[in-house]
């Protein structure tokens, strides 16, 4: 009787072992995000960039000229790469001023507050730079004459520890390419 029982105790479970295995591994499979942070926006998971052109002939530290549009500054809210509606307008303004100015290419930097890693903030600045491009070509601006560079916590505009500063630099300028 007892090898009987061992029998149907060893084959019994199968079912229950695979069932156990199944939720094991899309227990672990599943993505979690950081403490702290949320999960991203349906405007970022869904976003598809356009191919991005070659970053040209020039130098971003000294063939870019960001007066021209500095009060367009697009802002962004803490860890996220979706344009603001409350944005879009300057966005809007920017491709107007290309419209006038179609010799012009521009360079969009994407910025971060201080909060995070350098390789982070770096990809997160370049996620907020690409996405104000990807509209700027959905307003009709022609692909190549869009170019982008992230620069991450790097070059902060305001040196406050505060929310209010770190607001201020989480965000995209655009600068006119001199060459």
């Amino acid at each position: 009787m007892k090898k009987n029982l061992y029998l149907t105790v060893i084959s019994a479970p199968q079912p229950f072992l695979v069932f156990l295995f199944v939720l094991i591994i899309a227990a672990t499979g599943c993505a979690k995000h950081p403490k702290g942070k949320e999960r991203p926006t349906p405007e970022e998971e869904t976003l598809e960039s356009s191919p991005l052109p070659s970053r040209g002939e020039f130098n971003p530290d000294f063939d870019v000229d960001y007066s021209p549009l500095k009060d367009q500054v697009i802002y962004f809210a803490f860890d996220s790469a979706a344009i603001p509606g409350s944005e879009r307008g300057k966005i809007e303004k920017i491709a107007d001023w290309m419209n006038q100015h179609p010799q012009q290419s521009i360079l969009l930097a994407g910025h971060c507050d201080e909060r995070g890693t350098e390789e982070y903030n770096r990809g997160l600045g370049e996620r907020r730079a690409i996405a104000v491009r990807e509209y700027l070509i959905g307003l009709g601006i022609p692909a190549e004459k869009i170019h982008t560079i992230s620069y991450g916590k790097d070059r902060p505009v305001a040196m406050g520890h505060t929310e209010a500063d770190y607001a201020k630099n989480r965000r995209v300028e655009a600068g006119v390419i001199r060459k």
